[in-house]
């Protein structure tokens, strides 16, 4: 017979990309923590004078790591100037999609985002369009009608299946023509300080995806790889990966 502990631990395993644990007292997880309280985030950006944007770059040690991505992101997509509507899954903080908007201007900017407690701070954004959120889907939005559909710190956490699901869900509102976006763990951010450093303090909160089975997967729903790049992560490095949809 499986132990409290242990069906505590599977139920924990499965809540964990939703930022949602079975515990007693204070959670020591990093996954559980890695996601952030709107009004303690919100609060703390304004006492320190700060953007949300700028104030998590900073509070992760990596100053303008978001502004820097969204621009190399944006350019290996060909981006730039007006687009007529863009799709971000699971934008959190806004951090990403206040550099977007920025930079491109869409009509609509739908997004897709699980943490309830954001989303007020979300709709805020100009032609922000919050949708019904499933945690696999990208239900509510219409096949080929996107000009970008991306994802940032989002793959990285979620288990492989749901990732691939939504690889096929991006493939799927992407117009002809339009662009792909997303960051994943590949073998080539495995080097060996960062594998050691995972090794020593246990670390099970991320998950790595082959970089060649990723392309190949998305050559089957029309995607070709356009370029990549990388961006730091927490203890570690992300390859963003940027597609063209024939």
């Amino acid at each position: 017979m499986a132990t409290k502990s242990a069906i505590k631990n599977s139920v924990n395993a499965a809540l964990r990309p939703w930022g949602v644990q079975v515990i007693r007292g204070r959670s020591s997880d990093p996954a559980v923590q890695s996601f952030l309280s709107a009004r303690r985030t919100i609060a703390a950006a304004h006492r320190a004078g700060l953007s949300v944007a700028d104030y998590i770059d900073q509070r992760n040690a990596t100053p303008g790591t978001t502004a820097s991505t969204v621009e190399r992101m944006l350019s290996i997509a060909g981006l730039s100037g007006h687009v007529d509507r863009v799709c971000e899954i699971g934008p959190g903080t806004g951090r990403y999609a206040e550099r977007v908007i920025a930079a491109l201007h869409p009509d609509v900017y739908e997004m897709y985002e699980t943490a309830n407690d954001w989303l007020p701070y979300l709709r805020r954004l100009p032609n922000a369009k919050t949708l019904p959120a499933d945690g696999r889907t990208l239900g509510h939005t219409a096949s080929e009608s996107v000009d970008l559909v991306h994802a940032n710190k989002v793959f990285v956490y979620i288990p492989l299946i749901v990732t691939v699901g939504y690889l096929r869900e991006m493939a799927r509102v992407t117009r002809p023509g339009g662009a792909v976006a997303f960051d994943i763990v590949t073998e080539d951010c495995m080097d060996t300080a960062t594998t050691n450093s995972w090794v020593d303090t246990g670390s099970t909160l991320y998950s790595m995806i082959p970089r060649q089975w990723t392309i190949d997967l998305l050559s089957h729903e029309r995607l070709t790889l356009l370029g990549s790049t990388f961006a730091a992560l927490n203890d570690g490095k992300t390859e963003i990966l940027v597609f063209r949809k024939l």
